[in-house]
């Protein structure tokens, strides 16, 4: 049952980091990109570290894997943050769809 349960975490895991990473590529805007790479990779990166904690069964290992994922949750927010306060300050030209003249 376990193996199943890490298998899931890791696929999904992986999944999101995929979209992360086509996020980043096919987005417009530079902002939509941020917001892409924040979400979906830090949620694609805890749920592989998720995974890694449950397969292994060492302490030392889980410790690893819950400081990892409280570094990325405290670190990608404010990195996002202060990139989109870096876009904003230089009058970053927002993409905004398809208007019309």
């Amino acid at each position: 049952m376990m193996e199943w349960v890490v298998a899931s975490c890791l696929i999904v895991g992986v999944l999101f980091s995929f979209f992360s990473a086509l996020g980043i590529l096919r987005m417009p805007d530079a902002y939509i990109r941020m917001h892409s790479s924040t979400k979906a990779g830090t949620i694609g990166v805890g749920l592989i570290m998720v995974a890694v904690a449950l397969h292994f069964h060492d302490t030392s290992v889980i410790s690893r894997a819950v400081g990892i994922i409280a570094f990325i949750l405290m670190t990608a927010p404010v990195a996002a943050q202060l990139l989109g306060k870096s876009l904003l300050m230089n009058n970053y030209k927002m993409w905004r769809g398809h208007q019309q003249d």
